[in-house]
């Protein structure tokens, strides 16, 4: 499978708490816990959020990390390593999370983009046009 890691030098915290996915139109926001211990820019509560746009559909639930490494995920991880935030390059009509939440039609597909990001506790899967990361810092 080919993809693209797309958190450099940030990542969700592994020992953090479920994030929070709010959808307003065809825009889903993801917040999460920032990872403190593997980048040291980011004291303890510090969230990162990441927006998508245009988005297509998206899953409501995901398998975490336990899961995935039991082989209960479609992708395993010697071809997908868990814990990153990555663009596929896939075939998304075919190859997309069970039981989606379609948001938009969109008008031309081949704009759209298949992105995934492992969490501790689950994992978040949209098809959308772009995507754009924010630090919400508390210093």
């Amino acid at each position: 499978m080919k993809f693209t890691k797309l958190n450099r030098g940030w990542n969700a915290d592994v020992g953090a708490p479920e994030e929070n996915v709010v959808v307003a139109g065809d825009t889903v926001v993801v917040e999460f816990y920032l990872s403190y211990s593997s980048y040291k820019r980011f004291p303890e509560n510090d969230k990162g959020k990441l927006t998508f746009t245009k988005c297509h559909k998206y899953p409501i639930k995901g398998t975490n990390d336990e899961g995935y490494y039991m082989g209960q995920h479609r992708y395993k991880d010697e071809e997908l390593p868990w814990g990153e935030f990555y663009r596929l390059e896939t075939n998304w009509r075919l190859d997309f999370a069970e039981e989606p939440i379609f948001l938009s039609e969109p008008a031309n597909r081949a704009q759209l983009n298949h992105y995934i990001f492992f969490f501790r506790d689950n994992s978040f899967e949209c098809v959308a046009a772009d995507y754009k990361i924010e630090f919400l810092l508390h210093h």
